[in-house]
């Protein structure tokens, strides 16, 4: 057999090995997300979801520049290319639009959290907050991801001028904090968030509602108190 062809070959070979391992790590599970964090201390912790997310809890020392913000291109070109970059958002879809404008952009080292924050806390890690996450102008297709988590989801339908919704959010903070690694606590703001309220018929507020895997399973109108919110669970 010819000497160049098989050169070319394992060369071949070679290449696609190295793409592969290199196209493995550009997403990572959160274990994996978490010990390269460790083992890359010079890494940058990109949140990039909308302020409001940011604060209802992030991975520590996480710099937030929201994706769908106005500034989003300009903010990105202010950053080292040559760094590595650590991005997540609520699911990871966000996040992965992030990572390959940043690629496409001559970023070197940029590496997705598969399954976002929500996928982060079901492993039982750390954020710098406990407060419940506030989901804030969020798309149909991050609605759905978030609600078919492994972990059970209790959803809040609220806005910030409902008494009840006020009234409950401090209940709803401390189930999210005594629960954590059983039952996640979204708020869903329905003023941020009219046409995915509008497609899902949230007509009155609030409503609470908990989700096992995408499957609605219990669902109330209307004020209630923790002892009898808890005993869903």
């Amino acid at each position: 057999m010819n000497i160049k062809f098989l050169s070319f070959f394992f060369a071949t070979i070679l290449i696609s090995v190295s793409c592969n391992s290199q196209n493995a790590e550009q997403v990572l599970n959160p274990a994996a997300f978490s010990q390269k964090i460790s083992n890359t201390p010079d890494a940058v912790i990109l949140d990039v979801r909308t302020p409001g997310e940011f604060a209802g809890g992030f991975i520590a020392n996480a710099v937030n520049i929201d994706y769908n913000g106005a500034d989003f291109n300009g903010e990105v070109s202010k950053l080292d290319k040559n760094k590595t970059y650590l991005v997540y958002c609520l699911s990871g879809k966000r996040s992965a639009s992030a990572a390959a404008f940043m690629r496409s952009n001559g970023f070197k080292n940029v590496i997705n959290l598969e399954g976002g924050i929500l996928a982060w806390q079901g492993n039982n890690l750390p954020l710098s907050t406990t407060s419940a996450t506030v989901a804030d102008k969020i798309s149909f297709d991050d609605y759905t991801q978030m609600i078919t988590s492994d972990t059970m989801m209790l959803v809040d339908y609220y806005a910030p001028w409902c008494a009840p919704c006020i009234k409950m959010k401090p209940m709803l903070e401390q189930i999210d904090i005594e629960y954590a690694g059983k039952v996640k606590v979204i708020r869903l703001d329905i003023n941020e968030n009219k046409e995915l309220a509008k497609r899902l018929n949230i007509v009155e507020i609030p409503i609470l509602k908990i989700f096992v895997k995408g499957k609605e399973t219990w669902t109330h109108q209307g004020y209630m108190e923790k002892a009898d919110l808890v005993k869903q669970f």
